[in-house]
């Protein structure tokens, strides 16, 4: 059977097949319920499933106005996120969602872990990922370097324990260079939790602006 010629799509490191070459027999009625087959079966495939777990993981967090909730359920975010970011080849974001689910559990814990080596240790366990990430796994240096501040950044916002704080330091800090990131690999499901993130943090400034948020 003779086949039309599918264009290649490059997003970032990844040249991809969008979608599978069309058999010239197609009419073209018919071509775009075959895309639109095509498109919902990418954008709800097994990796991006995982990707939509983690977003609503995010999601809730920004609705809940104790920060140990909020650290927890960014825990279960982090965690899908590493696993998503492992299946696409995305070594930087892998490696800093991993020590994203071990910072979860450091500031959950609260005021057993409120010592400033723990902030040190996060701090250089990031650096060291994005290294990592360069020189072992050929992660790109600039969006490692992109993912180091998201995630430095976010830590210090979060050590201060202050809801406003940390969901500024989300809302201008680390969903845009997350985005970055999530764009650049082809993320679906990233990119939406980033988007829906900064919305979520809108809601929540007007959710708490009187009753202001929990520093605990």
């Amino acid at each position: 059977m003779i086949f039309a010629k599918s264009s290649i799509m490059c997003v970032g490191a990844n040249c991809v097949r969008p979608l599978r070459a069309i058999p010239y027999g197609i009419k073209n009625h018919q071509r775009g319920l075959y895309f639109m087959i095509e498109f919902l079966a990418k954008t709800f495939s097994p990796i991006q499933l995982i990707g939509y777990a983690g977003m609503l993981c995010a999601l809730i967090s920004y609705q809940c106005k104790k920060n140990r909730s909020y650290f927890l359920f960014q825990m279960g975010c982090g965690i899908a996120f590493t696993l998503q970011f492992a299946l696409l080849g995305s070594f930087a974001g892998m490696l800093l969602n991993i020590f994203s689910v071990l910072r979860g559990i450091i500031f959950a814990l609260g005021e057993r872990c409120k010592k400033i080596v723990y902030l040190l240790i996060m701090e250089v366990c990031f650096a060291a990922s994005s290294l990592i990430s360069v020189f072992i796994f050929d992660e790109v240096i600039w969006i490692a370097l992109l993912l180091f501040i998201a995630q430095a950044g976010g830590t210090l916002a979060m050590w201060t324990r202050d809801g406003k704080i940390i969901r500024r330091a989300q809302l201008f800090l680390i969903s845009p260079l997350w985005i970055v990131n999530n764009v650049y690999y082809f993320s679906v499901g990233g990119i939406l939790c980033e988007v829906f993130n900064m919305l979520s943090v809108i809601v929540s400034f007007i959710r708490f602006r009187k009753t202001g948020y929990d520093k605990g």
